[in-house]
């Protein structure tokens, strides 16, 4: 028989359970939103993170927990955005829940499928192609094409009406075409410089 455990260690480990869950797809958009750069991507990660811990209570649905979390993680990036462009600086909090550091710290990201993609070489040009998108259509692309999500859950991640979701995927996936039909085939490149 499993011991009575207080509600917060309860609420606690079914926190890290919905996390660890969803773990590996969340670093992977945020390692996209912060253009490949993994330091910014684990510090987004951690704040939406600390976010979602403080309002786990407010999730009322389990099944809905990836929506939920990718929201707080879009909003979280959102506000950086937002905080970098007014040049102020944001007070970050540091968490004092040893355990929950810990863990996060030894945490290793299993490799996703977007990693092993960019290992041919057209992963690597779409990557490329996809940072070099605008914030708010690289975002639109990524939570809709790579993520899974609907235009409207996107909507929602973004705090935008749909249609401007629907807008920035259709200029997003324009200009990812036209960027990797500039790029010739490997083939055709192997040919030619023979």
């Amino acid at each position: 028989m499993e011991p009575l455990l207080p509600s917060r260690t309860r609420s606690a480990r079914a926190f890290e359970e919905v996390l660890a869950e969803h773990l590996d797809a969340l670093f992977c958009t945020a390692l996209r939103l912060c253009r490949g750069n993994r330091a910014d991507a684990e510090d987004l990660l951690q704040d939406s993170a600390l976010r979602a811990y403080t309002r786990f209570e407010q999730l009322r649905d389990p099944s809905a927990a990836r929506g939920w979390l990718f929201t707080i993680l879009s909003h979280t990036h959102l506000n950086r955005m937002r905080s970098a462009r007014r040049r102020t600086e944001a007070t970050s909090t540091d968490l004092d829940e040893g355990a929950f550091e810990a863990a996060l710290a030894a945490w290793v990201p299993m490799l996703s499928p977007a990693e092993q993609v960019e290992r041919w070489e057209l992963g690597e040009q779409l990557a490329k192609a996809l940072d070099e998108l605008p914030d708010e259509l690289r975002a639109a692309v990524w939570l809709v094409d790579v993520e899974g999500f609907t235009q409207r859950e996107a909507a929602g991640m973004q705090d935008v009406p749909e249609g401007t979701i629907a807008s920035r995927l259709f200029r997003g996936r324009r200009q990812l075409r036209a960027v990797l039909l500039e790029t010739p085939p490997r083939e055709a490149r192997i040919r030619r410089s023979r």
